[in-house]
C-alpha cells in the first residue's frame, strides 16, 4: 500500500504521527516482530531498544502510566505479524520501516481518561501502523522535542505491505522476505516502463 499525503488548511505547527490505523478483531492478540524492543520506544528513545524478534500479546506491550496517555510504540520494525490463537492473522512490513503499537483502548479513550481506572478495554484492538511517530521529548521537566523527532504538517510519502497469513503455511520471517522480493520487483518493473 502506497500512501501519499499533502496537509490542507490550518494545522499545529506539530503532528502526532502520520501512519494507518486499524481495528482488528479482539482474539487476534498474539503480536510478533522484527526491530526494537522488548519495550516501548519512540524516535527520541529507541536507542534504548536491541533489534530482535520479539514476541509478546497486546496486553504486555501496553504501558501503564498514571495518566493514561500514548504508549506501547515499537521503532525501527521491519515487520510485525498479529494473529488468533490458531496462528491466522494479519502480516505487516515496513518499507523499509515502520512504528507499530497495539491495544485494547482507542486514542480517544486514552486522551479522555484521567486515571487508569476510566479505561474499559474495547472488544477489539486498536492497531497503528505508522511512518512516523512523535518523540517523547521531556517538556514536562525538560525540553520538547528536537527538530528530528518531530513530526511536521508537510508532504509525506510512504509504503507498508500488508497480508493476511496463517501460521501453518508460512512465518512471518518467511513470508515478509517474499513480500519484500515481490515490491522490489514491483518497483523495478514501474522504473522500467516510466
Amino acid at each position: 500500500m502506497d500512501v501519499k499525503g499533502v496537509p490542507e488548511g490550518t494545522l499545529p505547527a506539530m503532528l502526532p504521527k502520520i501512519g494507518l490505523q486499524m481495528e482488528v478483531p479482539g482474539d487476534i492478540e498474539h503480536v510478533k516482530w522484527y526491530g526494537r524492543g522488548p519495550g516501548e520506544s519512540y524516535s527520541d528513545s529507541r536507542e534504548a531498544g536491541r533489534f530482535g524478534v520479539y514476541q509478546s500479546n497486546v496486553d504486555q506491550l501496553f504501558t501503564e502510566y498514571i495518566y493514561p496517555q500514548e504508549n506501547g510504540n515499537r521503532t525501527d520494525v521491519r515487520w510485525v505479524s498479529i494473529a488468533d490463537g490458531a496462528g491466522i492473522g494479519l502480516l505487516a512490513a515496513g518499507a523499509p520501516t515502520l512504528d507499530f503499537s497495539a491495544r485494547r483502548y482507542t486514542d480517544g479513550d486514552l486522551e479522555k481518561a484521567q486515571h487508569m481506572s476510566d479505561l474499559t478495554p474495547r472488544d477489539f484492538i486498536t492497531l497503528n501502523l505508522d511512518y512516523r511517530q512523535n518523540g517523547l521529548g521531556s517538556n514536562s521537566c525538560g525540553p520538547a522535542q528536537s527538530p528530528e523527532n518531530t513530526v511536521k504538517p508537510e508532504p509525506f510519502q510512504f509504503r507498508i505491505l500488508l497480508q493476511a497469513y496463517m501460521a501453518e503455511d508460512s512465518s512471518p520471517e518467511r513470508l515478509s522476505r517474499l513480500m519484500s522480493a515481490e515490491a522490489k520487483q514491483h518497483d523495478m518493473e514501474a522504473n522500467h516502463h516510466a
